[in-house]
């Protein structure tokens, strides 16, 4: 017997997750923050690029 032939009943209901905002959507980053997180920081910058104050900060260490 095939194993798609049968009829497996998930053990719990099927969660929906939030819709989460996009990275576009968030705010510009904080220069303190990224002073103290210049890693995360940059990680972030990375993934969702944009020019504000961190990138002079980062610059600047």
């Amino acid at each position: 017997m095939a194993f798609d032939a049968a009829a497996y009943v998930p053990a719990s209901p099927i969660q929906v997750l939030p819709a989460v905002e996009p990275l576009d959507a968030a705010g510009d980053l904080c220069p303190a923050w990224t002073a103290e997180n210049p890693d995360r920081a940059l990680a972030l910058l990375f993934v969702a690029p944009r020019a504000c104050a961190a990138v002079d900060v980062l610059v600047s260490l």
